[in-house]
């Protein structure tokens, strides 16, 4: 029979083989897996290492991290955690009805169906500043578009306001029987060129101003919220003017706002690059880039004629995209990718661009969230292209 005294030797001899044995497991682990630490259980609602991004909450609400761009270019949480973004554009608050057809029931259907956590919404600054009645939303626009944001926070997406047109004609609707388009303000002063027509325009960027100055002091404190300060200026024909244009409406933003992410359109970059005009000074930008592979036809997918622009055969590489991102990264700078996929995204061009972007640390929005369901019987049935994006997003938000 073994004494109390025995016990207590043999015990303590576990003990110390077990310490030995957990060392050297760790030892092995840790030598195998550079970098490889040893983490405690996560408390509920937590991911395991930590990080945030979007948590949601025990009571079904969701807690947004202020994002930030680290000194390598990469957009980190508030632990420095590294946060992949990948999502959709939707909404359409710039242009025909500025619904979309879109209900809180839509917004959370989708959520259900996709892996993402953005959104990119386009609104009219000028909508915004007029303040113009939505009919399909019985609401004016200010309040259209906060109730909007809501909504997508409500089911844990950021949120990516995105700044388009500004043309006065209102959403259709009701009464309203014209629904314009997004070239309105070209289509209004080539019909009748004046200054007030000329104000519709892309160089003028006085109702962006008021709006962005609005919109970023109300949500100065909602770290959920993003802000693409000009979406595809491309039509600006000045370059130094283009610069300056630009920098007023990122001042602009950073004065309400400090913390946010902002968004800036890789137009004009390659004068930025070779050293022709300087980089943006201004802290937490993103560098956005809109990708596409040039199909021309009828989409099997969606069953509709669709052109994108862009080039076949796409390649990071071919592009100069790659060099784009590492000159972005050494500066600072983050990237994403606002714009991809369409109507038909060829399968060499996606498998290219997701690889890359994983790899890269680049954010994904596809363009557009209509591209990937299908409407039937009042519902939405993910089609070939959604089937792609579900995987792709999935591997990246995993």
């Amino acid at each position: 029979m073994i004494n109390r005294r025995m016990l207590g030797v043999f015990a303590l001899v576990l003990a110390l083989l077990a310490v030995v044995v957990g060392s050297v497991a760790y030892f092995f682990l840790s030598s195998r897996h550079p970098g490889v630490t040893i983490q405690a259980s996560p408390t509920p609602g937590q991911p395991a290492n930590g990080c945030r991004g979007v948590t949601k909450n025990s009571d079904g609400s969701y807690s947004f991290s202020w994002l930030h761009v680290s000194a390598d270019g990469k957009i980190v949480d508030e632990k420095g955690c590294v946060v992949p973004l990948a999502g959709f554009n939707m909404g359409g608050l710039f242009l025909a009805d500025a619904s979309g057809g879109t209900k809180l029931a839509n917004v959370a259907s989708f959520k259900q169906t996709f892996p993402m956590n953005i959104v990119r919404v386009n609104f009219n600054s000028l909508w915004w500043v007029n303040d113009v009645y939505v009919p399909k939303a019985n609401m004016h626009f200010r309040q259209w578009l906060q109730q909007y944001v809501k909504w997508q926070e409500q089911v844990g997406n950021y949120v990516e306001l995105d700044k388009g047109p500004h043309f006065p004609e209102p959403p259709c609707g009701d009464t309203i029987t014209y629904c314009p388009s997004q070239n309105q303000g070209i289509k209004d002063y080539t019909a009748n060129p004046n200054p007030q027509t000329q104000q519709e325009l892309e160089p003028y960027i006085g109702y962006d101003v008021q709006a962005w100055m609005d919109i970023a002091k109300i949500y100065a404190n909602d770290p959920a919220v993003i802000y693409d300060a000009w979406n595809e200026p491309i039509l600006h024909k000045q370059t130094a003017a283009y610069f300056q244009d630009m920098n007023t409406l990122i001042n602009t933003i950073r004065s309400q706002n400090p913390r946010a992410l902002i968004v800036v359109y890789d137009f004009g970059w390659k004068y930025i690059t070779s050293g022709q005009f300087p980089n943006y000074q201004q802290s937490n930008l993103v560098i956005d880039s809109h990708i596409y592979d040039n199909f021309n036809g009828i989409s099997p997918a969606t069953g509709k004629p669709c052109h994108e622009p862009g080039h076949p055969n796409w390649t990071p590489s071919s592009s100069g995209f790659d060099q784009e991102v590492a000159f972005a990264h050494t500066h600072g700078q983050a990237v994403i990718v606002n714009e991809w996929g369409g109507c038909y995204p060829s399968s060499a061009y996606n498998q290219q661009l997701v690889s890359f972007a994983k790899t890269q640390d680049v954010g994904l929005v596809y363009f557009q969230s209509g591209d990937v369901v299908d409407k039937a019987n009042g519902a939405n049935e993910v089609n070939d292209n959604g089937h792609m994006v579900q995987a792709d997003y999935a591997s990246i938000l995993g």
